[in-house]
Parts: C-alpha cells; structure tokens; sequence
C-alpha cells in the first residue's frame, strides 16, 4: 500500500491531473506493487524555504510496508524517483528531496473492505 505526498511551492496550475496519474502508475511500476493500492496526495501552493532560497523545489514522502531498508534499494528508487520528478515538473536534483517511510503493519489501519 504506497501512500505518497507530494508538498511543493509549485503553482497547483503547473502540476495537473495527469501528473497525478503518471505519478501513480510510476510508483506502481518502481515498487512492484498494484495501483489500486497506491496513493498520492499533491500539496502545491506551499511555502517553502529550502537551502536559504525560495525558488520552486518539492519533498516527496513515499510510505509503503517493509519496503524501505538499509542496504536495499534506497539509491536505486531516489535516482528513478528524481529522474522522473525532473522530467514532469523541470525542477533539478538540488531542488528536491525524497523521503521515504517504512510502514509496519501496526502503522495503518484500514477500513473493511467490501
């Protein structure tokens, strides 16, 4: 179950619907995993400071169960993730920031399922 957020001081303008489902499909895609399980919540319109400077940047927080450990591939999904963020929103790498967030079963709850 991926959940992504996405906080950026990029005008809402510039990040459309379809860079919500690109996103989606891509972190399906990147993490093996369905699409009907992932997430992704875009917070544009943000103030932001980021190394003493305003310009345009973005944090992307990527959450999913037991998927993010030492040793693993942390590198390999921070170059794709920057790689793709880079070609949809044309910010460069000194501009961003990946997070990511290794859910345990106990962190989530969810509702029945139908």
């Amino acid at each position: 179950m991926p959940l992504c957020t996405i906080t950026t001081n990029l005008p809402d303008e510039k990040l459309s619907d379809t860079f919500l489902k690109e996103t989606s499909a891509f972190i399906a895609k990147l993490l093996d995993k369905p699409e009907t399980r992932v997430q992704v919540t875009l917070l544009p319109n943000v103030r932001i400071i980021s190394a003493g400077s305003l310009e345009p940047c973005l944090t992307f927080y990527l959450s999913s169960f037991e998927r993010f450990r030492p040793g693993d591939n942390n590198r390999k999904y921070g170059d794709e993730i920057g790689k793709f963020l880079a070609e949809k929103t044309g910010l460069p790498d000194s501009r961003m920031r990946v997070i990511f967030h290794d859910l345990q079963p106990i962190d989530v709850g969810f509702p029945p399922l139908k």
